[in-house]
């Protein structure tokens, strides 16, 4: 009897030792899992974060491109502006010229008449004189037409 007393107690040792062993294997398993779902959730955050983050990046991304497109599209209108204001500009200005043109265009038709005549004694001498001599009487008309502008300012003070 002892020697089953003794095979008892140690049947029964044995078995609190597995059960004892197979606890704490449950116990470290447990403890596994629970870290695994912290990693999960941890990982799970930090997927969420770098996605926020992502997602912010491409907003201020389009954010910058939208203010750069304004801004280009800001600068060019004034550009365009001032090209247009100078192109109204010239319009004017040849409005202008065309308009004093207009008004000489008669007294050179008065010199077209005359010319033939000289044409004809451009004919008899070389082109280089008479263009040598119509420089003199330019200067001369311009000679009178200062004459008369300081007569004026000189009456007039």
């Amino acid at each position: 009897m002892a020697d089953s007393d003794f095979l008892a107690r140690s049947r029964d040792a044995g078995t609190e030792a597995v059960q004892r062993t197979q606890d704490a294997l449950e116990q470290v398993l447990n403890q596994i899992n629970r870290a695994a779902e912290q990693l999960g959730r941890a990982s799970d955050d930090q997927t969420r974060q770098v996605q926020d983050f992502v997602q912010e990046l491409l907003e201020k991304g389009r954010a910058s491109s939208e203010r750069l497109v304004e801004s280009i599209d800001k600068e060019l209108r004034a550009q365009i502006a001032i090209v247009r204001r100078d192109i109204e500009q010239l319009e004017r200005r040849l409005t202008e010229a065309t308009r004093g043109v207009a008004k000489k265009i008669p007294a050179k038709k008065t010199a077209a008449k005359k010319s033939p005549a000289k044409k004809t004694a451009a004919k008899k001498s070389p082109a280089k004189k008479t263009a040598a001599k119509k420089a003199p009487a330019k200067k001369a008309a311009a000679k009178k037409a200062a004459a008369k502008k300081s007569s004026t300012s000189t009456s007039t003070r």
